[in-house]
């Protein structure tokens, strides 16, 4: 799983690394639980409620604790979130925006399923490491980004920022974003990691130009704000 991180919720994996956090705080510290979380399928779902009864809700599922994360020791590969404070969880995007709006260093209670019981476990909300809130640069305009391997660089494109996930209809979905594309440029300035896009897209104004690379083609996408954003 990429880091991601949420991690994060790479398209190809519906997986998220609960990690995400407003635009507007990417500059300072992000709050973040150190988990891969994953919606519940249908047959969890009905497993769930068979064991704990309907009013749980949906929830999401635990796909990894990140080691050295606000998590490890608190919560467990195949633990169900359904709860945040008082909050009933019913999918993935629903906690990661709970918990982007949750500052660092506050301590929450989840709701947790464990087997066949049903917890209060607390935690601590970690800053993010610089690495994941830079992939998230581009959460605004509905995708995600992450840094593929040096050695996987091509010579006549030495870009190593790769599409993760992007969100269906969002800005990124209608200009023709797709996961797997390789972001060469942010607003004419050349990109190679994800540092690079972090500093690119900060400082951008709306649109967001992108040239990205599919299929060995390269392609000019601009990405425009819904109004209002």
């Amino acid at each position: 799983m990429k880091w991601v991180p949420l991690a994060w919720r790479p398209a190809l994996v519906a997986v998220c690394l609960l990690a995400l956090a407003p635009a507007c705080a990417l500059a300072g510290e992000v709050g973040w639980i150190g988990v891969s979380i994953t919606d519940v399928g249908e047959d969890l779902a009905e497993r769930l409620g068979a064991t704990f009864g309907p009013a749980v809700g949906n929830g999401v599922q635990v796909v990894s604790v990140l080691p050295g994360g606000p998590g490890e020791g608190a919560l467990k590969r195949g633990d169900v979130i359904i709860r945040l404070g008082a909050q009933p969880i019913w999918d993935v995007r629903q906690l990661q925006r709970l918990v982007r709006g949750e500052p660092v260093n506050r301590r929450v209670v989840l709701g947790v399923l464990r087997e066949s019981a049903q917890l209060q476990v607390p935690l601590v909300i970690g800053p993010m490491p610089a690495e994941a809130r830079a992939a998230l640069a581009g959460e605004p305009f509905g995708f995600q980004v992450s840094e593929r391997d040096a050695r996987d660089a091509e010579a006549d494109a030495p870009s190593r920022v790769l599409v993760a996930f992007v969100e269906p209809e969002s800005p990124a979905a209608r200009a023709g974003l797709k996961p797997m594309d390789l972001i060469l440029q942010v607003n004419s300035q050349p990109v190679e990691t994800l540092a690079d896009f972090e500093r690119a897209a900060d400082l951008s104004v709306h649109p967001l130009a992108l040239v990205v690379r599919r299929r060995g083609a390269t392609e000019p996408l601009p990405l425009r704000l819904d109004p209002g954003r």
